[in-house]
């Protein structure tokens, strides 16, 4: 399947409140149960178990901060304020309104900086730098999480659609998004473009991948 560049809707700082709201909520379920959450523990688990502060990029809601054990120090950045305002009060993360290229923190002053369903938004010169971006703040490293392009995901995520299971904006982002990922090779190579000590991609069902890169 062929790399399709796309731009999604929920991306745009104007989206018409009530379908950003459910769009949101979309993915929070996606996350529940398609396998989100439980991919980004089990791979931060695997990389980092005793990480005591997380930053998440590209956080949204901070829902997969929220699953993280309590004595974890957590922040979600996210440069569209309202994605991090939605629900907020159910949430212990910490929010900063920022440029996933240009973090507001100090070298070497968290553990580990994670992300999810957000390398697919970025070409891999991007993705690159934004990766280097994190190992200057990450005493650890960096981790992307995200799905395989492949044409069974594309298909499930454009039948929600079809049937009318998720709102308008995931209708039409959620095969975008899929249209737009990476192989697990393609993330290797992005990777490795950042000069990191190592370089691991770890496949997991259904069709997602994890990209872990070490100082």
């Amino acid at each position: 399947m062929k790399r399709v560049v796309t731009e999604e809707l929920l991306d745009e700082h104007d989206a018409p409140r009530e379908d950003m709201e459910r769009s949101l909520r979309d993915l929070r379920r996606f996350n529940r149960w398609a396998g989100g959450t439980r991919t980004y523990l089990r791979l931060l688990r695997r990389f980092a178990p005793n990480a005591k502060i997380v930053v998440d990029l590209g956080a949204g809601t901070a829902d997969l901060l929220d699953a993280l054990p309590p004595y974890v120090m957590t922040i979600g950045v996210d440069l569209n304020i309202k994605h991090l305002l939605y629900e907020r009060n159910r949430s212990r993360a910490m929010r900063v309104v920022a440029d996933a290229n240009h973090l507001p923190f100090r070298d070497d002053s968290v553990d580990v900086v994670t992300s999810s369903h957000f390398f697919h938004h970025f070409e891999p010169e991007e993705n690159a730098s934004i990766l280097r971006g994190a190992l200057r703040i990450a005493r650890i490293g960096a981790m992307a999480s995200d799905t395989r392009r492949h044409r069974l995901p594309f298909l499930f995520v454009k039948l929600l659609g079809v049937f009318h299971l998720v709102g308008r904006i995931t209708a039409f982002d959620a095969p975008a998004s899929v249209a737009r990922g990476y192989t697990a090779a393609e993330a290797r190579a992005v990777g490795e473009m950042t000069g990191a000590a190592r370089v691991e991609v770890v496949t997991m069902m259904p069709f997602r991948f994890g990209l872990v890169i070490r100082r």
